[in-house]
């Protein structure tokens, strides 16, 4: 594999994230001070939450988005419905061995995307960002226009 190719990797949407959340609130209500308060209002905050998000469901943006990031820090952001989006990473991102939390800038928009390692094809291109992260690779990059 060579180093300086782009990396293609799927971005994590909300809805990976519900169950996990969901599945957090109810022990941690429970070892807390207040068992049965807290517990309540974890049910009634869970309940609000697939309320709205039933009521969001036509305006939900839960495609699969794909970013290629490149080794200058560019990225592009795929989805099967829209068009390509792109920007550069601005340096404000960290990693673990599970997930990387990158931060991508247009010069006006910012966006934040969550890459989990578990989501991948293969375990390949998300170690290489881990790696590239960690070495601040993209620390001194600073958005451009005109990119897209």
């Amino acid at each position: 594999m060579l180093h300086n190719t782009p990396i293609k990797l799927k971005i994590s949407n909300s809805d990976d994230w519900v169950l996990p959340v969901y599945l957090l609130l109810v022990p941690a209500a429970l070892l807390s001070p207040y068992p049965l308060l807290l517990t309540l209002g974890a049910i009634l905050f869970a309940g609000a939450g697939w309320i709205t998000r039933t009521l969001k469901c036509a305006k939900s943006n839960s495609m699969e988005l794909t970013s290629v990031i490149f080794p200058d820090g560019q990225v592009r952001l795929e989805s099967f419905g829209e068009g390509q989006v792109g920007g550069f990473l601005d340096g404000q991102q960290w990693c673990t061995r599970w997930f990387a939390v990158l931060r991508v800038s247009n010069g006006s928009t910012i966006r934040k995307m969550i890459i989990r390692s578990s989501e991948q094809q293969g375990s390949g291109d998300f170690r290489r960002l881990n790696i590239w992260l960690r070495q601040g690779l993209f620390s001194n990059n600073r958005p451009k226009t005109g990119v897209g």
